[in-house]
């Protein structure tokens, strides 16, 4: 699967969007969702314990231009990933209408064919979280589709499960890098993106962390 960005002139400039396929490879071959140790609990007998009450699920955003700057303004990713020429504005990226449930993209937008920043969401059906055997499992196919990962990094504490990734590949003769940090969150999935076809900068894991770690605190 690859994601798409309308440049002006009718001009697609096509990006592989490497963690869609990687999860969806990962979905497609795991054969459920999450497991339990089974283990026992103890009673405390000195008194009733405090119950905790547990933050709700976030839930895909009904993505519009102003929930985009809600989520990570554009003075935030100015200053996650400096650059001489920062970003101006966010918009909705095509094809999602604005408020659609059904995920989309931010674009933090320096020109008509320059983004600083692209901040996906997109939905997921698959096991939370996604054990490393499938991702492992993807990233061999995906070596067989052109892409080549460099980094990937498991990092713990965002979501129910987060990774850096850098990668690189061909798609339809257009060549491509990308940095990557993703957040799975139940029903659906987040990733902070540059791309070197896009972006003047490539942000590096800690900028893009930060992106992360903003957003989902958010949502």
């Amino acid at each position: 699967m690859f994601g798409q960005l309308q440049a002006t002139g009718g001009r697609k400039i096509v990006v592989g969007l490497l963690l869609v396929s990687v999860l969806a490879v990962a979905a497609c071959s795991s054969g459920g969702g999450n497991t339990s140790n089974g283990g026992s609990s103890t009673a405390n007998n000195a008194g009733p314990a405090a119950t905790a009450t547990a933050k709700p699920k976030p839930t895909m955003p009904a993505l519009t231009a102003d929930k985009c700057a809600q989520l990570f303004s554009v003075a935030e990713a100015n200053a996650a990933i400096p650059t001489s020429t920062p970003a101006t504005s966010v918009q909705l990226g095509n094809p999602y209408l604005s408020g659609s449930t059904n995920g989309g993209a931010c674009n933090y937008k320096i020109s008509a064919t320059s983004f600083l920043l692209v901040i996906w969401f997109l939905p997921w059906n698959g096991p939370d979280p996604i054990p490393q055997s499938d991702i492992q499992a993807a990233l061999s196919q995906a070596a067989g589709n052109h892409i080549t990962v460099s980094n990937l990094t498991m990092v713990s504490g965002i979501g129910d499960q987060a990774a850096y990734v850098e990668a690189s590949g061909n798609y339809q003769g257009q060549t491509f890098t990308q940095h990557i940090f993703y957040v799975l969150e139940g029903s659906f999935f987040f990733d902070c993106v540059t791309y070197d076809v896009l972006s003047p900068v490539q942000a590096t894991e800690s900028q893009l962390q930060q992106c992360a770690s903003t957003v989902n605190s958010r949502l």
